[in-house]
């Protein structure tokens, strides 16, 4: 029987439990500081609270993109020297820690909002040289993986999007073709690091070509895969049809790979995270607002056998674009 708790491999990680702490948006900076007091704080409470694994915020590939005010930024000139005292205060509760690279809007070699049908093979290797570049940095400062947020609408995303890419070359057309600009990225990365690389991607409208997305995945240096949804996620309840479509996938995908598959999306009580463990072939569930909300639940939950987030889905760290939970201040 599995359990929340287990001592469990996730690749070549030792995991204190099933949850993968996710990030999403990071909007406590100061000037000239990339990393507050409170960021470090917050990162040790985590490690040190039986979270498996810790995702960090978004690291933005890209200035002035979308969300590039509400994140952090991989060519930030103490980017190394910052997280690499954060890595370190987080080894030492012994929780792996991954950055999470993505970027939104392309603009790259001097041009704008580019389409994913206008990228010129010169666009195309510019992007994956920023990404080796970028895996270099995360490296150096001591992560142990990166994941590629490849989902929901992140660039990266729209380029497997069977409806988005009209492209008649190489990297368009058939699912394989789709994939492939993010196959090259993945080997380059594998190449120049010694990083666990992990996949966040979408479920799209085609579930058969989604599958055939995280085969192709898995099967060409991908390590791990998180399941999301093209809708973001405050769209998720549970017990709404999005949410079981999502399990259900994720289920599928599980039982047909090889490589450590994560659920995200809208968990927040132990007995229903248990009943899935046990009932599905998925073995790691994501969690973002939870962790918003209070980084040391998980104790709770292991002290107590049971238990609930205090988290009420109000989704204000989602929509002001913050880690912190605003709740108290609105009460």
């Amino acid at each position: 029987m599995k359990s929340i708790f287990d001592n469990t491999k996730f690749g070549g990680f030792n995991l204190k439990s099933r949850i993968i702490r996710s990030g999403l948006w990071e909007s406590e900076n100061e000037s000239q500081k990339n990393l507050t007091s409170e960021i470090f704080d917050r990162y040790e409470e985590l490690a040190k609270n039986n979270v498996g694994l810790i995702v960090t915020e978004l690291v933005s590939m890209y200035s002035h993109d979308r969300f590039s005010d509400y994140s952090h930024y991989i060519n930030y000139p103490y980017f190394i020297k910052e997280f690499k005292e954060l890595t370190d205060t987080v080894h030492d509760f012994d929780t792996p820690i991954f950055a999470q690279i993505g970027f939104i809007n392309c603009n790259v070699n001097g041009k704008q909002m580019m389409e994913v049908n206008d990228l010129t093979i010169e666009d195309i290797r510019t992007i994956q040289s920023d990404y080796v570049v970028a895996a270099k940095k995360v490296a150096f400062a001591g992560f142990d993986g990166i994941q590629l947020n490849i989902g929901n609408n992140y660039y990266l995303s729209r380029v497997m999007d069977p409806f988005e890419n009209q492209r008649n070359d190489n990297y368009g057309g058939n699912t394989f073709n789709r994939v492939r600009m993010i196959l090259e990225i993945i080997k380059l990365i594998k190449q120049t690091t010694d990083l666990h690389v992990h996949c966040k991607v979408n479920l799209y409208q085609d579930a058969d070509d989604s599958l055939e997305i995280c085969k192709i995945l898995a099967e060409n240096g991908a390590d791990s895969l998180q399941i999301t949804k093209f809708l973001s996620p405050q769209y998720f309840r549970k017990g709404q049809s999005n949410e079981n479509m999502l399990v259900d996938f994720a289920d599928k995908v599980a039982g047909e790979v090889d490589i450590p598959v994560v659920l995200g999306g809208g968990w927040s009580d132990m007995d229903s995270i248990q009943n899935l463990l046990n009932g599905t072939n998925i073995e790691f569930l994501s969690m973002y607002r939870p962790f918003v909300r209070s980084h040391s639940f998980l104790t709770g939950w292991k002290n107590e056998g049971n238990g609930q987030s205090e988290c009420k889905t109000c989704n204000n760290c989602y929509w002001k674009k913050s880690s912190v939970c605003l709740i108290d201040f609105e009460k």
